[in-house]
């Protein structure tokens, strides 16, 4: 059996990030060197393959492949290999995004760009010894949500939440989703009820819309964000506006 490789990826499009990081890497760990870096997602992708690293850092919004894609893309031909996120987005759904596509027995950290060189340490050293580590301010919102009985939606009500915000009929989700229009029409009545959003029926002198209500509630609690539904649709070929 041959050697381990021992490596680290480092992948961001803009090369100030990646000198910091580097410079930061190479004092902290120098038993992980050497380092190989990378201006997009796809171009991480690719190192990792040829060096299998012990760690890839991956900026989260990159050309070709978001960080969360090379991720996925790097987990299913190299599990080993640690993943920590560098993002400028705190609200939970990257983490949640991130979760989805981790092994059982995964390691990975998600650190905001503005953390400290003390935190960006701390995750890395977590994520070497097999742990996870998530920036303190989205632990916050994780924390908050999970304190809500019933507040935190199911996969099924995101995909649908999703889908609305945007702009898809329920005919059409339907179609995507291989359900019926009363079967999304009934996960959309699960999400306004989570989001708090009262149910009078659909009176001709109600004066809310409840798609639209969903959506705005949605983005103010930071449960969606315009990067996000920039990736949903070139993923399911919709047409951007």
């Amino acid at each position: 059996m041959g050697e381990k490789t021992v490596a680290l990826i480092i992948a961001d499009d803009h090369e100030r990030e990646r000198a910091w990081l580097k410079e930061l890497m190479s004092a902290r760990f120098p038993e992980l060197l050497p380092i190989h870096e990378a201006n997009n997602g796809q171009q991480a992708v690719e190192l990792v393959a040829v060096h299998k690293p012990a760690l890839a850092f991956l900026d989260i919004e990159m050309p070709v492949l978001s960080g969360i894609k090379a991720a996925e893309k790097i987990l299913q031909n190299s599990p080993q290999t640690g993943i920590i996120i560098i993002s400028n987005h705190s609200n939970e759904i990257w983490v949640r995004q991130l979760w989805k596509i981790m092994p059982a027995n995964g390691a990975f950290a998600y650190v905001l760009k503005d953390a400290s060189d003390t935190q960006i340490v701390e995750a890395t050293h977590s994520v070497i010894s097999g742990d996870c580590w998530v920036h303190p301010r989205i632990q916050r919102v994780l924390l908050k949500a999970k304190a809500t009985d019933g507040s935190t939606l199911s996969d099924g009500e995101f995909e649908v939440l999703a889908y609305i915000c945007l702009g898809l009929t329920d005919r059409a989700i339907s179609r995507r989703l291989y359900l019926t229009e009363k079967a999304i029409q009934a996960r959309l009545k699960a999400v306004y009820s989570k989001l708090g959003m009262p149910l009078r029926g659909a009176a001709e002198d109600d004066e809310f819309n409840h798609r639209c209500r969903a959506i705005n509630t949605a983005l103010r609690k930071k449960l969606i964000n315009p990067a996000q539904l920039e990736e949903w649709e070139s993923s399911l070929r919709i047409d951007p506006l």
